[in-house]
């Protein structure tokens, strides 16, 4: 099933990423399609979630979102409940393309990644970072499982 319509409008998706803004402009990005997020600076944040939180549809991670590999936190959330749909993904680049993707099954149209990647290059300049997004990596996605 692919990740559109394993998310439909009013799923709750969980960013967890240790880049602050980044993960505020995901999340902001992904409200405005019509999705419930939850955000996590890390996986044991993450986890906790999982564990006492609402029920989470998408996990969206980093590869390092900080205190664990975000490899570690998609292994043990696919022990725990393995029809989670997980977007593994490294740059904001990247991460703005999956967010792009999940939102093209949301209830408002969503506007282009590239707005979404120029928002986080502008809070960044604006907190006097300079951060790349890996131009080469691409977001690896898996879909929820069925049956």
């Amino acid at each position: 099933m692919p990740i559109a319509q394993a998310c439909l409008p009013g799923a709750t998706i969980l960013v967890t990423d240790h880049d602050v803004i980044v993960r505020i402009a995901i999340a902001e990005y992904l409200r405005d399609c019509g999705f419930r997020v939850i955000e996590a600076a890390g996986a044991v944040e993450a986890r906790t979630v999982f564990q006492h939180g609402p029920e989470i549809h998408v996990l969206m991670v980093d590869a390092r979102p900080g205190g664990d590999s975000g490899f570690a936190l998609a292994q043990w959330v696919r022990r725990h409940d393995p029809r989670i749909s997980i977007i593994h993904s490294a740059g904001f680049a990247r991460k703005s393309e999956a967010a792009a993707h999940l939102c093209s099954g949301g209830q408002t149209p969503a506007p282009p990644a590239s707005h979404l990647r120029e928002r986080i290059e502008a809070m960044n300049a604006r907190h006097g970072r300079r951060v790349r997004g890996a131009r080469g990596a691409k977001a690896r996605i898996t879909p929820r499982r069925v049956g």
